[in-house]
């Protein structure tokens, strides 16, 4: 357990933007070096807030992991309204795990795994073939899991898998040069979700 309002050595942040309305609010996004417990969240949140002598009835504070896009969802979330709630949106160490150990079925030919920190979409993604078929397969953090079929191919951004039925938004996913899973829409990147080796 870390001890109330000291973070560990190991752990280092940094402020990307900072915004205040004086008396009323302050809100703050942080880039975190690596994922943390709820405790060190409640810790680093304690720092910051102690770091403005400002008064304000609300700080919202949102924590991005390294190579997060800033204001696509944020990891985490710890915020004084007044009393301080803590929320992790994207994957925690413990389910990073659990998800990167999963087993995968012997009859799947896997075009590979990544690991989702987005809100609402955290969890792990598995794009593979099954017979002449392709489908992904998303396992979200709650236990619950979706698996669609998938059409592929070879775009000069790299290897491209939209659904069957399309999308209005242009919805589809991108492995690119790195490795990892693009998801997309017609507006360009969401967010990228990093290959499990």
């Amino acid at each position: 357990m870390t001890e109330v309002g000291r973070t560990p050595s190991d752990v280092s942040y940094s402020i990307i933007h900072s915004r205040t309305v004086p008396g009323r609010k302050r809100a703050i996004e942080v880039q975190l070096n690596k994922k943390v417990s709820e405790d060190v969240l409640r810790a680093i949140a304690l720092e910051l807030r102690g770091q403005d002598p400002g008064d304000y009835q609300r700080t919202f504070i949102a924590y991005y992991l390294p190579g997060m896009t800033v204001g696509a969802g944020a990891w985490a979330t710890t915020h004084f309204t007044p009393n301080l709630e803590v929320r992790i949106l994207g994957v925690k160490k413990e389910q990073e795990k659990e998800l990167q150990a999963e087993s995968i079925p012997s009859d799947r030919e896997v075009i590979g795994c990544w690991l989702v920190e987005m809100p609402g979409l955290a969890g792990r993604i598995t794009i593979f073939r099954e017979g002449a078929n392709v489908f992904i397969e998303r396992k979200f953090t709650d236990g619950s899991c979706l698996k669609e079929q998938l059409v592929e191919k070879r775009t000069s951004l790299g290897h491209r898998f939209d659904k069957v039925d399309g999308s209005s938004a242009g919805d589809h996913w991108l492995v690119d040069s790195r490795g990892n899973l693009q998801i997309r829409d017609n507006d360009g990147v969401i967010g990228t979700a990093k290959k499990i080796e």
